[in-house]
């Protein structure tokens, strides 16, 4: 029999029916708050969630009773203090109304910014975003923090925009930029005019409307002489640099020691060849020379690709390098903690005691150049020169400097007669060219079942763009070049990591690697120590230091296998490093150039390169091409 209700459980039990249909309440109207993009729903919902709030918390016997004593307050006041008081709150309560009025139907976001596209080189990828952000500012500074641009930096090598930039960006059978590269640009930030150059170059020989508007110096950066073993030369402010590492490199103890970025790969590296290529008068020196001179440079550089993984290096051990040939913009960052871009720190304490860089006026420098295009056109082209305006002004003069930039220079402002460049670089590069010893390259692509997943948007997977990558690249490999192809893990029935056997770069041999790959199915796990250890191995049995010789390892992911240890394995590699033999990565997919990945290419003296699945080609090509002779 149910039981009858005892005095004080009615009371109970409203209260109790009270406060769960003021949670339920509460709880519909802050959803509505969270959802609703209504101004009025959303008053209307914060009004019944503080009405709620108040009745469910007991609060309307606390504001009754104030709001009587204030009653009573006004009543005991003479008439004068409650006109007074009536006045005030009236100012009140209207300023509160004009508040809301503007606050509910005025609009305080900024209007959509114009979206300006920043084209920049590898090296110099990081200055140029520092100048781009710098600029909005500037733009938000007199219109109430509300900027004109949005700027969007992007970086690719001169090599791989130089076609599509003379073609206006348009697609052509090899060649889909905006896929590959990223939108057409507004401004292109080349270090040099010799960038420039090469586009022109193309337009002129394939008759090719130019689309090149105008061409503008913003700035300079010398190529400058720095490390510890530069600081104990004796120098004056009248010696030539040529002179000064042409004693450097003729010193016998300690060994001559050079470091510099790859002239095919970098612009800065290009200068600097011309001058380690150069005699102590200033002359090229002869080819046996060069070869002894690119030799001390490639053993005494740890990556060779630019500036930023050059330094990269050094800045991640915070060591200063024995000698190093760079620009001053990438000196003084390095030097001072800054970011250098690329897969560096985005800032690092200041490395000690690094030494004063040598700085001679008649060294080669990179221009800077900001490049305009036909294409742009209305609030665009306004855009492109408000910028460029911006960056020759006094405003940017501090934001230049601040990003290692000295002053543009009126003598090298021209894109042919620049005081800055050398007379003949292709004689330059053709000499670097034939004193490249030829490559011997193994390389180790993981065919693991990850590597079987679609390429970024595209319907084909990693495994098809990087075995189109690899059929690209045999086309810089020449006859005096070696190469071998492995695949990790064994499968498929092979009862070793070998596709194809390191041999001569031959039609029929490049014929047999593009076939090998076009058999092999993805699957499996990932045993990468493993196939390190092995394929070191494999290159270390043959000492040859007429030749360049290196693993280069292509893989999406982390090491699956149980044995070896990555203890073991950096302690094969460091011993094969020691033999001449250097280990390379490309990480592509979830694979990433830090942690272990990054102390093995310490340990092989290489580099770690980082490229989404759809740059590959390009990546595996631009490191081939600095690894291989081409002859």
């Amino acid at each position: 029999m149910p039981q009858p209700l005892r005095p004080g459980d009615k009371e109970r039990l409203h209260t109790i029916t009270a406060g769960v249909l003021a949670l339920v309440i509460a709880g519909v109207a802050q959803y509505v708050l969270q959802r609703a993009d209504n101004t009025a729903l959303l008053l209307f919902s914060a009004m019944i969630l503080a009405g709620v709030s108040l009745w469910s918390l007991a609060f309307l016997s606390s504001i009754a009773w104030l709001v009587g004593g204030c009653v009573l307050l006004v009543k005991k006041m003479p008439r004068r203090a409650k006109i007074f008081v009536a006045a005030g709150m009236g100012v009140v309560l209207l300023a509160g109304a004009a508040v809301t009025f503007v606050r509910l139907s005025g609009d305080n976001s900024c209007p959509q910014a114009l979206e300006l596209r920043i084209l920049a080189s590898p090296d110099g990828l990081q200055v140029a975003g520092e100048l781009a952000q710098a600029y909005a500012r500037f733009t938000a500074h007199d219109a109430g923090g509300c900027p004109a641009v949005f700027p969007f930096v992007y970086a690719a090598s001169t090599p791989a925009v130089s076609g599509a930039l003379a073609r206006k960006w348009s697609d052509t059978n090899q060649e889909r930029p905006l896929e590959q590269i990223g939108p057409r640009p507004d401004v292109w930030l080349p270090d040099s005019m010799l960038d420039v150059r090469q586009v022109r170059d193309i337009v002129v020989k394939g008759t090719l409307p130019t689309p090149l508007q105008q061409v503008t110096s913003i700035a300079s950066s010398p190529i400058v002489l720095a490390g510890t073993d530069v600081a104990a030369m004796p120098h004056t402010d009248a010696d030539q640099l040529p002179k000064l590492v042409s004693a450097l490199l003729a010193r016998r103890l300690p060994g001559p020691s050079l470091s510099a970025a790859d002239p095919v790969a970098s612009t800065a590296g290009l200068l600097a060849a011309d001058v380690y290529l150069r005699d102590a008068e200033g002359e090229m020196v002869t080819p046996d020379e060069a070869r002894k001179r690119e030799q001390i440079v490639s053993e005494s550089t740890t990556s060779v690709t630019d500036e930023v993984s050059l330094l990269c290096g050094f800045q991640r051990e915070k060591k200063v390098p024995a000698a190093v040939l760079v620009s001053l913009r990438s000196w003084q960052r390095f030097a001072t903690g800054r970011a250098l871009g690329g897969g560096c720190p985005a800032a690092v304490a200041p490395v000690p005691d690094a030494p004063d860089p040598v700085v001679v006026t008649s060294a080669p420098a990179l221009d800077h150049p900001f490049v305009q295009f036909t294409w742009s056109r209305g609030p665009q082209l306004r855009a492109v020169e408000r910028f460029r305006d911006w960056l020759r002004s006094e405003d940017a003069g501090a934001v230049l400097h601040g990003s290692g930039l000295g002053q543009p220079l009126a003598a090298c402002s021209e894109l042919d007669r620049n005081a800055c460049l050398p007379d003949e670089p292709r004689r330059t590069l053709n000499l670097y060219e034939q004193a490249k010893r030829p490559g011997r390259v193994l390389l180790a692509v993981d065919t693991s079942g990850s590597m079987g997943q679609p390429a970024g948007s595209a319907a084909t997977s990693r495994f098809t763009v990087a075995a189109r990558g690899v059929g690209e690249a045999l086309g810089q490999l020449g006859p005096e070049d070696e190469f071998g192809l492995w695949a990790f893990p064994i499968s498929g029935g092979r009862k070793s990591y070998e596709l194809v056997g390191v041999a001569a770069g031959s039609a029929q041999h490049r014929t047999a690697v593009v076939d090998a790959l076009r058999a092999v199915k993805p699957s499996g796990s990932t045993p990468l120590y493993a196939t390190v250890v092995a394929g070191l191995g494999a290159l270390s049995g043959a000492v040859d230091d007429t030749r360049v010789q290196a693993l280069v390892v292509l893989t999406d992911g982390e090491d699956t296998s149980t044995t070896p240890g990555l203890d073991a394995t950096l302690e094969q590699v460091t011993r094969a490093a020691g033999t001449n033999v250097r280990l390379y990565v490309i990480a592509t997919g979830e694979a990433r150039c830090e942690g272990p990945l990054y102390q093995l290419v310490r340990a092989g003296r290489g580099q770690c390169l980082a490229a989404g699945p759809e740059e590959v080609p390009e990546t595996m090509a631009q490191l081939f091409e600095t690894l291989w002779s081409g002859r």
